[in-house]
């Protein structure tokens, strides 16, 4: 059954696919750095994006039946969005050295800010969606 579009929402699993997006755009932004910050600035941005992509990967893997595999996903969920939190200080200390363009550093920061939002809305969600679950 096809839904009009002006009455579409946001998927649920939208999370996957913006990280996937994430990491795939920062790995790109990061082989454009001066390679003598590969240890300090690119790598490291890197390896986060790549944790966020795997942390919800994770927790999109975990169907919950009982409290222990809930935690599990919220706490794959969590890690998440601490790596994205964390993603944004590095970005923001890439663009001090690097002095990235304005609508391109937009673009990279819009793409993190959206993947915390749905982050934290899978989070929300899956509190009311599994709150009856047996401990």
């Amino acid at each position: 059954m096809s839904v009009i579009k002006s009455k579409r929402g946001e998927s649920e699993m939208e999370f996957i696919h913006t990280a996937r997006q994430l990491q795939i755009h920062t790995i790109q932004k990061c082989v454009g750095f001066p390679k003598r910050y590969t240890f300090y600035v690119s790598q490291p941005l890197a390896e986060m994006a790549t944790r966020v992509h795997e942390y919800v990967k994770c927790a999109n893997s975990v169907y919950p039946v009982n409290q222990h595999e809930v935690q599990m996903r919220r706490d794959y969920l969590l890690r998440a969005n601490a790596e994205l939190n964390s993603m944004v200080s590095q970005i923001e200390v890439a663009n001090e050295l690097f002095g990235i363009e304005g609508d391109k550093m937009k673009f990279w920061l819009d793409i993190v800010e959206k993947e915390i939002r749905l982050v934290k809305g899978t989070l929300k969600k899956d509190r009311e969606r599994y709150k009856d679950l047996p401990s």
